[in-house]
């Protein structure tokens, strides 16, 4: 036996050494001496691993588990071993019988950590790193991947202290920077982010996560271009960057840039066609457009659903009685400082509490005050951020949930494939997106008469058309507000038009047709929001003295804060929608401020939100039918300017006592449409 041990310290002396042959010889003398040696057993396979011999590996840890049952490390190295060839279910079972036989094994609760988190099961990766700290405080690596996961599931302050102790001990590690600086950019903390990305840089100047993250920290603080060329280096970088790719189409679709966002979009796409969030985002961009038709852009997010949300079986109700309290849930990312949540703050405070049970799912990481609000009106209020899809849907399964409605689309954070899962009988999709999701696990498609005209737009939803009386949604008026002001062209000899809406909405139809109207009508001028890109601005500029309109007679403005946001309107004599995609909560914020809204009704939702809300204000007059009607209809107004006044003075009134801001109204009315639904369920 003494010969024995001394050859197997001379075989694990030569396999650390990195002498693989000799190693491998003399495990297999031993064991030609001594056939169940577990160690020799447990060691030979590792070294076979190393050579991606895996199935003798795998024998050597048969062999060694048969001889020594319960031997820890064979359990490890067989749990390692599967782990490599993403068999997931096979690597736990082999690290938790690891773990029942040394509890304390350091590395089986890391490399358990591990194959968790490639199984999405996040909180339970989570306690195992926790272990891994409680069992080795300085295991730097289990600080890392804990603040991942911290920091995944939306708690960025305790994510940013396991990255801020993994830098103690790791001080020289470049990533570790890295990770640190987009914890404090979930924390909003621009500032100390760009610092710290910049430390990281400066150890490895071609660092393009670094870059990525960079640019991640200059959007919060306002800094787009300087954001869009970290984005731009980092995918010169790293040609294969898909999230670089996708943020770098983000940025150019604010920038007002929507075309060349879809190219960035597609390229993202194509190197990690995998990705949702990655789909989601380019089929929020192709709304912008003005060169796809909305048959194409329908196709699109077919495409989406059929690889991402291909159905689950139809479930029936827990209780089929007809006349009974209907538990409704919305599902939203937008439960936060966000246009969507004044619909959600009505929602909540004028369900029939008799009639419906209001539950919210909220899959928002970082909750505001307005989250707080809302979850004080809901009858039931919880968070599915860090949720597997899985979990969250089972979590509405158990909640009983009669109708699921979403509230995101295909914007950020959506939680669409929950939906996929069909964990309510009935499931709807309402405001937040103005489009298809392209998924048949949702029913249907809340929207209006005129947003969706019977024998028009059915052809463009994977979704039944659930239409309810009056406008699709409601406004929640704003407080604090300037008093609407007199027509500023009574007294100026120029006429200003207007659009503040998000400038991606500027399509290139929109400035072709815009500046034909400034050509069109003398001493006219046009106020633009620019967002915050310097270059996005410059852009508008260029294409409009192209067309002949000269400098003075346009004015970029950029992003505002909500007060002077809305005091801008005083100066502006009649608002533009922008097309294809028309504002929304814009277009009633102008209606409020006493700015009627030229809109060109099309022939789809996304670009008949205008027409339908002009409509449901009683201001059809200012609806047009195509780009040239709507150049007609600005001349007509321009030169009706006490008309015009008489509006304006009467708008917010008007507006008072539409049904756009009668939010008990509405949400009647949408009552009756979900009993309606719930019924045909039963």
């Amino acid at each position: 036996m003494a010969d024995i041990t001394q050859a197997f310290a001379t075989a694990v002396e030569l396999h650390q050494s990195g002498d693989r042959v000799n190693a491998e010889r003399h495990y297999r003398a031993i064991l030609s001496q001594l056939p169940d040696h577990a160690a020799t057993l447990c060691n030979l396979g590792t070294l076979l691993a190393s050579q991606n011999n895996f199935a003798e590996a795998a024998n050597c840890y048969s062999l060694c588990l048969a001889t020594s049952p319960g031997y820890a490390d064979a359990h490890y190295n067989f749990g390692n071993l599967y782990r490599r060839v993403g068999q997931w279910p096979e690597a736990i079972a082999q690290y938790e019988a690891c773990l029942r036989s040394q509890p304390d094994h350091t590395g089986g609760h890391f490399n358990l950590g591990l194959t968790l988190v490639n199984r999405n099961e996040l909180s339970a990766a989570g306690d195992c790193f926790r272990r891994v700290l409680a069992l080795e405080p300085n295991y730097a690596d289990a600080h890392s991947r804990l603040g991942d996961l911290l920091l995944r599931s939306g708690n960025a302050d305790a994510a940013a202290a396991s990255f801020r102790r993994y830098l103690e001990l790791k001080p020289q590690d470049h990533r570790g920077y890295n990770n640190l600086g987009l914890a404090l950019a979930n924390l909003n903390q621009p500032d100390e982010a760009v610092q710290t990305l910049k430390r990281a840089l400066e150890m490895k100047p071609d660092y393009a996560d670094a870059y990525n993250t960079l640019g991640l920290a200059y959007e919060q603080q306002g800094k787009k271009d300087a954001a869009a060329d970290c984005y731009t280096k980092a995918v010169e970088l790293k040609p294969d960057f898909a999230d670089a790719w996708s943020n770098l189409g983000t940025n150019l679709t604010e920038a007002g840039r929507a075309d060349e966002a879809i190219e960035a979009l597609r390229q993202s796409l194509a190197i990690k066609p995998n990705s949702s969030a990655i789909h989601s985002n380019l089929l929020l961009t192709l709304n912008y457009t003005s060169t796809l038709t909305p048959a194409q852009v329908t196709e699109e997010h077919r495409r989406w659903a059929g690889r991402f949300a291909p159905g689950a079986a139809t479930i029936r109700p827990h209780d089929p009685r007809p006349d009974r309290s209907v538990r409704v849930g919305y599902l939203s990312a937008d439960m936060r400082s966000h246009t969507v949540a004044g619909l959600i703050e009505l929602l909540f405070e004028h369900h029939d509490r008799s009639q419906f049970h209001v539950s919210a799912y909220s899959n928002v990481p970082r909750p505001d005050d307005t989250t707080t609000r809302l979850s004080k009106l809901a009858d039931s209020f919880r968070s599915v951020v860090g949720l597997s899809d899985t979990a969250a849907a089972d979590l509405i399964r158990t909640d009983n949930i009669d109708i699921l409605i979403d509230m995101s689309g295909h914007t950020a954070g959506n939680r669409l494939e929950v939906l996929a899962l069909k964990p309510a009988p009935v499931q709807m999709t309402l405001f937040g997106y103005p489009n298809t999701t392209g998924m048949h696990t949702v029913d249907y498609r809340l929207t209006d008469e005129v947003a969706d005209p019977p024998g028009m737009t059915e052809s463009l939803s994977v979704e039944k058309l659930l239409r309810i009386d009056g406008l699709a949604w409601a406004y929640k008026p704003p407080v604090g507000v300037p008093d609407v002001a007199s027509l500023p062209s009574l007294v100026n000899p120029s006429f200003t038009f207007g659009c503040l809406n998000n400038p991606a909405k500027i399509s290139e139809l929109c400035l072709e047709t815009w500046s034909r109207l400034l050509a069109t009508i003398p001493n006219s001028r046009l106020v633009l929001l620019a967002g915050q890109s310097a270059r996005g601005a410059q852009r508008l500029t260029d294409r409009f003295l192209a067309a002949g309109v000269s400098r003075e007679r346009l004015e970029l403005v950029f992003r505002l804060p909500t007060l002077e946001y809305f005091e801008a309107h005083q100066l502006i004599d009649l608002m533009i929608d922008p097309f294809p995609y028309n504002g929304g909560v814009t277009t009633c914020d102008s209606l409020w401020m006493g700015v009627p809204v030229l809109s060109i009704a099309g022939n789809s939702y996304v670009s008949r939100q205008g027409a339908s809300i002009m409509t449901h204000v009683g201001l059809s007059e200012f609806i047009a039918e195509s780009p040239g009607h709507l150049i007609a209809l600005a001349q007509t107004w321009a030169n009706n300017r006490e008309w015009l006044a008489d509006i304006r003075l009467g708008l917010r009134r008007q507006m008072m006592q539409s049904p756009i801001t009668d939010g008990v109204r509405y949400v009647r009315s949408l009552e009756a449409a979900l009993r309606n639904a719930w019924l045909r369920a039963l």
